[in-house]
């Protein structure tokens, strides 16, 4: 038996190359530096020596001066193998060093394995990396074809590990990122090495790590049909089974090359073929920290990965062994390894440093800029703008309660309530004729008015009770308890609708004066005169003795019919209707009752089904409870807070019912959130884990973390973007379009303006979530990202976009740039970005503005602004991460 003198490997005397490396074992060959990118040969190529340079003199077919082509100028002989002679050659053309590799004559002699030749090269031409050597070109002299590549003066790293015996771990480990990185930039072109082991890697003059032989490995297994072409002991199972050569025998093969690199030794020492094979599928390598002590246990994991005698169980690729050694990016290793990364380590992932102080200072400045032009423009085109609100509330209620007392309800009430609201039957009838919508639009102060005053008394306390409801509306509690007095105004006092409860029982008493209707009329601002008596059509719940109506016009082109009844001179029933009025009562079937029991169908059976796969994702330990419990808590939080702040509160068993109603309806609601986040996170975690990055930073450190900073400043900037969006949306409509409606009903006082800041955050929760799923499931059914991301903004435009628009030209723009806001912020940003975009835009708009800071509402309309600009101020800070605006060395 003799020795390797390049592996060391114990082979046949009579053997003139090694079975394992193909190093020739002429005693001549005293020197292993292979200097270009060469095929090996065969396993069946016995005969064929390996490229290496040689002391024996041997100047090959062409002499040192002798210029091919008219453009390469030969100037000696690199080396000779099977598959060829490698010559260093000067270009004359671009004065550098090249490589000239002529392929044997028979090669030439069949068009099928020429065909498939050029089209390896013109794939492996594409793939051009640092960490690559780099294929020029094909040309022809003599009869021989012959590649033209990069020039690469070095040692390989097979020699330089024979010399040292292995590299230094941060050396290695740089090394190794430097070969996942150039194996990761063939295979993305489709080029398969099959043949990687030291020999193959050059570091060059300069430390630079050059992979060789890509691609033409692969043209000698198409041409003899052999998936066993290249060198036995770095061949992965399936290739040493003859089975198949893809991207993970690659795998196998880096990691039997980084084995050795770390080490210094190689994974498997067998002594045969058979052995070899019998080892790889039965036996592990020894431990990389037992030989190594100082290793990171991370890179020992990493390459013992790529070892795993299944290729299923490899690495996915080769960015994804350098991403899971240490130093490198452990959530796209676990991506590209097919795995669910933990939500520890996705919030350990992406940045930890935060903003530089140039671009927080711009997107600050972003952020206020926008905010500001946000309140101007919302004063602008507000519905206040038009809409006269001279009168606040509260000097509103205490002329109810003065008008109230004139029409004989003197006694004082134990409870009263009051708040403003729109018009919503006249809004509906103007969806109902857009025609007569546009002219409406053109003049909002006119009649009816589109704000509404309402206002009511009871001789007990009340307490919403409808649909788990605790505030008090206009008409919850019903009027049902003797006493109760509502009625609604417009905003410059006129009275439109009355209602009262007569006592349920009542001594008799002599018939009194008859009622004068002209009190109702004056307190409604009508002229009498104007109107015709007419027959009463509209019954009132109450009790009366006296009723009359009155057809006539209320102002120019409008006619109204007045209704009232009347007992015991007291009125009970006041109205002042019109076309837009429809009766309530008589409304015996809903016309969309087939659509809600279609769509409480689809809630009820999605929401079992989440219940199943989050109780299958817990037992699993899939689940990421402490992000369903943040989430949930939010959405807790923010109804119970905005429910509590809107509610009446007393000291009767009435308390009771309001604190477990908001407390039962907040829980379910915050459980069913609870629920399908735990149901369908952990797969947006596997696939699509960045976006939830700065969530789970939030979720874990807080709001301190310099990530969550970044993440809320940009979702401020986003959110008051969305707000210009639908503010410009409203201004290309013009005059006949409809202005921007926010909630009137927050101008009632400080604390009806605080919830309605509240509400923000559960209804932020539900519409990021439903939009987040969204998105994810089109991105995976649709399979292309950017198909599935224009699938989306196309649903998101249509959800928030009626067919029955009278500005489609505006609408259906506007929307869908804001969807693709939306996409936008999910896509780069994520979860938590979106969810304070969201957040923001909801709050800028909630509330109405103006521009003159004499009147009683402009300090309300301004509170949400300046909140917004001091959350993106806080935001700032945190995102800095400390440093400091101005630098040191310039103050």
């Amino acid at each position: 038996m003799a020795s390797c003198p390049a592996c060391s490997h114990e082979i046949a005397a009579s053997s003139r190359f090694c079975a394992w490396c193909a190093a020739p074992l002429d005693a001549s060959s005293t020197e292993t530096r292979v200097l270009v990118a060469a095929a090996p040969p065969p396993l069946s190529s016995a005969s064929a020596p390996r490229l290496t340079s040689s002391t024996t003199v041997d100047e090959g077919r062409f002499l040192p001066g002798t210029v091919l082509a008219g453009r390469y100028r030969i100037a000696g002989l690199l080396g000779r193998g099977g598959m060829g002679e490698v010559y260093r050659a000067t270009d004359l053309t671009l004065g550098q060093a090249v490589a000239l590799k002529f392929l044997p004559e028979s090669l030439a002699q069949d068009e099928r394995a020429m065909a498939r030749f050029y089209n390896e090269v013109r794939i492996a031409r594409q793939v051009t990396h640092p960490n690559v050597c780099r294929v020029y070109d094909i040309g022809e002299v003599e009869g021989l074809h012959y590649i033209s590549m990069e020039y690469v003066d070095g040692e390989d790293l097979g020699s330089l590990l024979r010399r040292i015996g292995r590299l230094p771990v941060d050396k290695a480990l740089e090394t190794a990122r430097k070969l996942c990185e150039g194996l990761n930039a063939a295979h993305e072109k489709g080029v398969l090495h099959r043949d990687l082991k030291p020999a193959n890697i050059m570091i060059d003059g300069r430390g630079q790590v050059i992979i060789m032989d890509f691609g033409l490995a692969g043209l000698t297994d198409q041409l003899q049909g052999d998936v066993r072409s290249g060198t036995p002991a770095y061949m992965s199972p399936e290739q040493l089974a003859g089975t198949e050569v893809t991207v993970k025998s690659d795998i196998y093969a880096l990691g039997l090359l980084l084995y050795e690199l770390f080490t210094g030794r190689r994974a498997f020492d067998a002594s045969s073929l058979m052995e070899l094979m019998q080892m790889q599928e039965r036996a592990a390598p020894a431990s990389l920290t037992f030989v190594v002590k100082d290793l990171d246990p991370a890179a020992e994991r990493a390459i013992m990965r790529c070892l795993n005698p299944d290729p299923r169980q490899r690495p996915a690729s080769a960015r994804a062994v350098a991403a899971a050694l240490p130093g490198g990016d452990p959530l796209a290793a676990a991506m590209a390894a097919g795995e669910t990364p933990s939500p520890d380590l996705v919030a350990a992932a992406g940045e930890t440093e935060g903003l530089e102080p140039k671009r927080a200072v711009l997107w600050l400045a972003a952020a206020i800029a926008a905010i500001v032009v946000v309140g101007i423009l919302g004063a602008r085109w507000c519905i206040t703008a038009k809409v006269p609100l001279d009168m606040p509330p509260d000097a509103m209620a205490r002329d109810s309660r003065s008008l109230l007392k004139s029409f004989g309800y003197t006694a004082r009430p134990a409870d009263t309530a009051y708040g403003l609201d729109y018009f919503n039957s006249y809004l509906n009838y103007l969806k109902r004729n857009p025609a007569l919508a546009a002219a409406r639009w053109a003049n909002p102060a006119g009649f009816p008015q589109l704000v509404q005053f309402w206002y009511r008394e009871s001789p007990t306390d009340m307490i919403g009770e409808r649909h788990f409801n605790t505030y008090i509306a206009f008409n919850d509690p019903p009027m049902e308890t003797s006493g109760m007095v509502r009625l609604t105004m417009d905003t410059e006092g006129k009275l439109r609708a009355l209602d009262a409860v007569p006592p349920q029982t009542e001594a008799p008493a002599p018939a009194g004066a008859p009622f004068d209707w002209q009190n109702l009329f004056a307190a409604a601002g009508l002229d009498a005169s104007r109107f015709q008596p007419a027959e009463p059509r509209w019954t009132p719940l109450a009790n009366w003795d006296t009723r009359a109506a009155w057809t006539g016009e209320a102002a120019t082109g409008v006619t109204v019919r007045v209704e009232a009844a009347a007992w015991r001179s007291k009125p009970v029933y006041f109205r002042v209707l019109g076309p837009w009025n429809i009766a309530e009562r008589m409304q015996r079937t809903n016309p969309n009752q087939t659509q809600q029991i279609l769509v409480i169908s689809v809630v009820y059976t999605a929401l079992a089904a989440a219940i199943l796969i989050a109780w299958y994702n817990v037992r699993a330990g899939k689940g990421d409870r402490r992000g369903a419990q943040w989430l949930a808590l939010l959405y807790f939080l923010g109804m119970v807070g905005e429910r509590f702040l809107r509610s009446p509160h007393t000291l009767g068993l009435d308390e009771l019912s309001t604190f477990w109603k908001t407390i039962g309806a907040s829980g379910i609601n915050a459980g069913a959130v609870w629920v399908f986040y735990l149901a369908l996170e952990p797969w947006v975690r596997r696939r699509w884990p960045h976006t939830l990055i700065s969530w789970g930073r939030f979720v874990t450190r807080g709001v301190r973390d310099p990530l969550v900073g970044r993440d809320l400043l940009y979702g401020i900037v986003f959110g008051a973007g969305w707000a210009l969006a639908v503010l410009a949306q409203t201004a290309l409509q013009g005059k006949g379009g409809e202005p921007l409606l926010p909630d009137i009903g927050a101008l009632v006082g400080t604390r009806r303006a605080l919830a309605e800041i509240l509400h923000a955050a559960p209804d932020t929760v539900i519409s990021s979530l439903l939009f987040y799923f969204l998105l994810f499931l089109l991105r995976v059914v649709l399979r292309k990202p950017w198909i599935g991301a224009l699938a989306f903004v196309a649903v998101h435009a249509v959800f928030n976009t009626t067919f029955q628009t009278t500005h489609p030209w505006v609408d259906w723009p506007i929307n869908i740039g804001i969807a693709a806001i939306y996409a936008l912020v999910l896509l780069r940003f994520g979860l938590l970005a979106l969810m304070i975009a969201d957040a923001a835009h909801t709050v800028l708009l909630a509330f109405p503005r103006t521009l003159d800071f004499s009147l009683w509402y402009a300090g309300i309309g301004v509170f949400p602004l300046v909140l917004v600009a001091l959350m993106a101020v806080y935001a700032f800070r945190v995102a800095l991460a400390g440093r400091p605006l101005i630098r040191e060395d310039l103050l």
